[in-house]
């Protein structure tokens, strides 16, 4: 399955992150990133999702969304999708640990909610209290 990604964010968060997860991965054809900034209009936002939709319409099997949080604008425009693309699967909590697990194994998995779930368990075990105790642990 040929899928594209798309990061939506508050600022700039998302775009970094892709050029983060560039430097480790390489550039990335499938992934494009968005930002709302202040004074910027929400329907702007989401006439730019819907442009980018569109066009990976044309080389792509489907396009997964990763917004930063659930209940913000650019979460809120990502939901606005559902009604034209059913089966639009979003993923909030960006992290780099999710986009790199996600991209590096997108490829090998047709399944696109095993894919998103393995990766969400990947990102999570990730995420560690790193104190004194840590190092005590097995």
């Amino acid at each position: 399955m040929k899928r594209a990604f798309l990061v939506i964010t508050h600022g700039d968060m998302g775009v970094e992150t892709v050029k983060s997860m560039e430097l480790l991965m390489g550039p990335q054809e499938n992934v494009k990133a968005l930002g709302l900034h202040p004074g910027e209009s929400v329907d702007d936002l989401r006439t730019k999702v819907y442009d980018i939709l569109q066009a990976n319409e044309a080389d792509y099997d489907e396009t997964v969304l990763l917004v930063d949080l659930l209940g913000g604008s650019p979460s809120n425009v990502s939901l606005s999708t559902l009604a034209k693309y059913h089966d639009m699967k979003i993923v909030t909590g960006l992290s780099l640990p999710l986009l790199v697990n996600i991209l590096n194994f997108s490829e090998a998995e047709d399944n696109t909610e095993k894919l998103i779930t393995d990766s969400i368990g990947v990102a999570t075990e990730g995420m560690k209290l790193i104190d004194k105790n840590f190092l005590h642990q097995s």
